[in-house]
């Protein structure tokens, strides 16, 4: 029984220690010099991701943050108003990330990751990540 305890220990310890190891290996990161072929790239991606619908970004996306929010595009009325009212739909949120020198796109809901292979990124200090 007892040995059975320290067993367990052990490998929760490890298990700790793996997670801290893996996250410390992180980095938010930002797109350093974008290009037309890296901003194709994540436009790419997110397409995959919102399964085909065109995203539109900001030409500064994830240069200034390492955090990006998608939001549904508001269908507007005659009027210029929201056609539906008030969207209730929860916005996606995405991190940029270097992990083992790799930029890596994550969805924060269900941290699914792309790696982004003709982006280059840099590490920041960004608090809020």
């Amino acid at each position: 029984m007892i040995i059975a305890r320290a067993a367990s220990l052990a490998s929760a310890t490890l298990a700790v220690l793996a997670c801290t190891t893996l996250a410390a290996a992180e980095q938010p990161a930002l797109i350093e010099r974008p290009t037309p072929e890296s901003r194709a790239e994540l436009l790419r991606i997110l397409g995959d991701v919102f399964n085909g619908r065109s995203v539109t970004l900001a030409d500064d996306a994830l240069t200034r943050d390492s955090v990006l929010v998608i939001e549904r595009r508001a269908l507007k009325g005659l009027e210029g108003d929201p056609a539906g009212g008030r969207s209730l739909e929860t916005p996606v949120q995405f991190r940029l990330v270097i992990n083992q020198g790799h930029c890596e796109l994550i969805r924060s809901s269900d941290q699914r990751r792309w790696t982004l292979t003709e982006t280059r990124c840099i590490a920041t200090r960004d608090a809020a990540n």
